[in-house]
């Protein structure tokens, strides 16, 4: 039987990935053994010789301990895979920005691919809306802060998941640019509505929320987009090529090209949750149909090993 060390980042998003790869793995007939990083027992992995070293890192190159680590099993019998959400995360000398790669130390090989998800961590039951207008994630970006104050200006308070840390500091650079005026900086402190940690809470708070905003600005479908549309929950996101490539735009998810219109649309399905609930569920099926780990994974092995292997 082959063998897969999984390294768990320290990162929620990261270890639900990693995970959920896990299962794949396992759903494909390999053992699996799955490792925080600064667990790792280098005689045990040694001892345990992994056919496969699999990680989701999103800040590698910073971290000189995967990098030493990754350096210390270089050889040619076992394939590294690395997931990252931009290629400049992976340190390979050659770059191309705003995309997802997977490459194989040993074949050099790396390619696009988009989020996978397990659809059932986040299948729950819709009792009834308790949000209107949701963003779950780190707010303390410029562009973010910029639209979530003019979120604020327009709707009042709304609905902020995410750590402490990162909410105060966006609340203070908020103020030092002068985002918002002392009437509507408050409106945004009172916005906060703490950190959900676990999927079964994500699912909740997407599945529960009229409107669910993402901000991301790389042009790609990102693992946030599939946590909402996974959940149930009505998606605005940014307009781009994947998006409209693997979604019905309309049927499936809904998409914004500037600020304005972004504002425009949560009008209009606030006053249209039926809409925005038909296409909620219909972008779920979809996500549920198309997007599991299991799909991503076949590909994946295919490129890696040059044939299909997802029959063992």
């Amino acid at each position: 039987m082959d063998k897969v060390l999984i390294i768990l980042p320290d990162n929620n998003k990261g270890k639900f990935i990693a995970r959920g790869y896990a299962e794949a793995f396992k759903a494909l007939s390999y053992f699996v053994i799955e490792r925080k990083l600064y667990d790792l027992n280098k005689d045990e992995i040694k001892e345990l010789h992994p056919n496969i070293i699999f990680t989701f890192w999103s800040m590698m190159k910073s971290n000189a301990t995967l990098k030493v680590f990754f350096n210390e099993f270089n050889n040619s019998e076992t394939i590294k895979i690395h997931l990252a959400e931009l290629l400049e995360e992976i340190p390979e000398e050659e770059h191309e920005k705003d995309n997802t790669f997977c490459f194989s130390s040993n074949s050099k090989k790396k390619f696009k691919i988009i989020p996978a998800i397990n659809t059932e961590n986040y299948r729950r039951k819709f009792t009834g809306y308790k949000y209107l207008i949701t963003f779950a994630g780190n707010p303390a970006y410029t562009t973010r802060e910029k639209i979530l104050s003019k979120l604020i200006y327009n709707f009042g308070i709304i609905n902020i998941f995410c750590r402490s840390y990162d909410f105060y500091k966006s609340v203070d650079e908020i103020y030092k640019n002068k985002y918002l005026d002392n009437k509507y900086i408050d409106l945004y402190r009172e916005s906060y509505r703490g950190y959900v940690e676990s999927e079964k809470e994500l699912s909740y708070v997407y599945s529960h929320s009229k409107v669910n905003i993402d901000m991301e600005s790389n042009k790609k479908i990102n693992y946030r987009c599939l946590e909402v549309l996974s959940s149930g929950g009505f998606l605005i996101t940014p307009h781009n090529k994947e998006i409209i490539k693997y979604f019905e735009v309309g049927k499936e998810i809904e998409t914004y090209k500037t600020d304005f219109e972004l504002i425009d649309k949560i009008r209009f399905y606030l006053k249209n949750t039926n809409l925005g609930y038909l296409i909620a569920s219909k972008g779920k099926i979809n996500t549920a149909s198309n997007h599991s780990f299991c799909d991503r994974l076949k590909i994946i092995l295919k490129v890696v090993y040059g044939k299909d292997i997802s029959r063992r």
